[in-house]
């Protein structure tokens, strides 16, 4: 993008806030950012530009307990509640086929991160399934890499 993805701004939102927003939404009682120790609620990668599974699996060996995990990407600008309502509402967990980000991982134990490199290392660590994508939510879980991607995303959402 040549630039800080999340703070592009898209219908009038940082694209950090609107992850921020879809949380508070669904009732999150607390967000974490990770990669972004500036943020009020930031750590910092352990490695920076390894990647979120590293981030995610690392940020997890620091908690004491059990937790309920739901993690979205700060690239998907249309996502919508219900898509995160869907992953949510499994007992066990998963993530939407072909995509690792968002996914939902109910009880994740600390001991159960090993450091993984790949997100698909790590959804196979928490036991998580992948749901296919129905298709109207395919827009809404439409990544933006590239400036042409984010415009073509506004001219259909």
């Amino acid at each position: 993008m040549g630039t800080d993805k999340a703070q592009i701004i898209y219908n009038g939102m940082t694209l950090l806030e609107r992850a921020h927003s879809l949380l508070r939404a669904l009732g999150a009682s607390q967000i974490i950012t990770l990669g972004r120790s500036s943020a009020p609620d930031g750590i910092a990668d352990p490695v920076p530009f390894e990647g979120p599974a590293r981030a995610i699996a690392a940020w997890l060996t620091t908690q004491a307990a059990p937790q309920n995990l739901l993690v979205l990407p700060i690239d998907m600008p249309a996502l919508t509640e219900a898509p995160l309502r869907e992953l949510l509402s499994r007992p066990d967990g998963g993530y939407f086929d072909d995509l690792y980000l968002p996914f939902y991982a109910p009880m994740v134990s600390p001991m159960l991160a090993n450091q993984s490199h790949r997100m698909r290392e790590l959804l196979a660590e928490f036991r998580l399934s992948a749901l296919p994508i129905p298709e109207k939510w395919r827009l809404e879980l439409s990544n933006v890499n590239t400036p042409a991607d984010l415009n073509h995303l506004k001219t259909r959402h």
